[in-house]
Parts: structure tokens; C-alpha cells; sequence
């Protein structure tokens, strides 16, 4: 897209005789509604260029997922749903099952519902900390306008 100085080209237009500072601001009022216009198609222009550069592989949702939610340490990755170790908490064989009860103030998480194999989730977006409930719901629908079509994933 073609960048244009604005200043430059006004005061380039006007006639030498009619180069005042009475006359520039009045040309730089009348023109301000096509610079808004200008401006906002610039914007616009920027907006689709990112979005275009940005595909549904992993390497790509990634970077702008952290473009987005954490753009200094960039710590949001994606992996693959299952493959952690499942440790038990309560067997069968044991008398008495195991209470927890955690004196920290982070909460303990026991179990995470993509954890297993053979889950419900292709993929799993990993996150650095708990984000609040909007960032969650705009994650999501970052995640979803770059993901392909019949992918599940779930965010931790």
C-alpha cells in the first residue's frame, strides 16, 4: 500500500503564492475527513496482512497466540493431546484413599480432563498462568479462526 505524507502533498499542491499559513490549515480541515478515511484503510490494510501471514500450522497459532496474550517471554505452545503420565492418587489394593487438602493458595490440579490418551482433544494450548475469563474467550476465538475445521483442542 502506498504510504503518503500528507503534509508534504498539501503544501506541494498549493500554489507558491498561496503557500500561507491561513490557507494550509484550511486545506488541512478540508482534507481531514480523506486522511481519517486514509488512515482507517491503512489500519484495515495491516490487520488482513497479518492475518493472511498466519496459517493453521502449529508453529503459526502459536506466534499469534503469543503476539497477542504474551509478547515479551512468548511461553504459549501448543502440544499434542495425551502422552502424559497418569499417576494415581487411590488404588483399589490401598485401605484408606488419599485426602488432599492443599495449604497453598495456587490450587492443586489432580485431574486434567486432556491429560489422557485417547481423549477428546487433537491438541492442547498451553498457557503460562491463568488468564481471567475474557482472555480465555478471546483465545478461543483466535484459536479458532486459524485452527482447521474438525480440530478439538482444549486450553490449559
Amino acid at each position: 500500500m502506498m504510504l503518503i505524507n500528507w503534509k508534504w502533498f498539501v503544501v506541494n499542491l498549493l500554489p507558491i503564492k498561496l503557500r500561507t499559513g491561513s490557507v494550509y490549515g484550511l486545506i488541512s480541515a478540508m482534507g481531514s475527513g480523506v486522511i481519517h478515511i486514509y488512515n482507517t484503510l491503512l489500519s484495515y490494510n495491516n490487520n488482513v496482512t497479518y492475518k493472511l501471514a498466519h496459517t493453521s500450522q502449529v508453529w503459526s497459532i502459536e506466534d499469534a497466540l503469543n503476539d497477542r496474550f504474551d509478547p515479551q517471554l512468548r511461553r504459549i505452545y501448543i502440544q499434542d493431546a495425551g502422552g502424559e503420565v497418569v499417576t494415581l492418587i487411590h488404588r483399589r489394593s490401598d485401605e484408606e484413599p488419599v485426602i488432599i487438602q492443599p495449604r497453598t493458595d495456587p490450587a492443586l490440579l489432580i485431574h486434567n480432563r486432556s491429560a489422557y490418551d485417547g481423549g477428546n482433544f487433537d491438541f492442547i494450548v498451553k498457557t503460562p498462568y491463568t488468564y481471567s475469563q475474557g482472555d480465555i474467550y478471546a483465545m478461543r476465538a483466535l484459536v479458532d479462526y486459524y485452527k482447521l475445521a474438525g480440530k478439538r483442542y482444549d486450553i490449559n
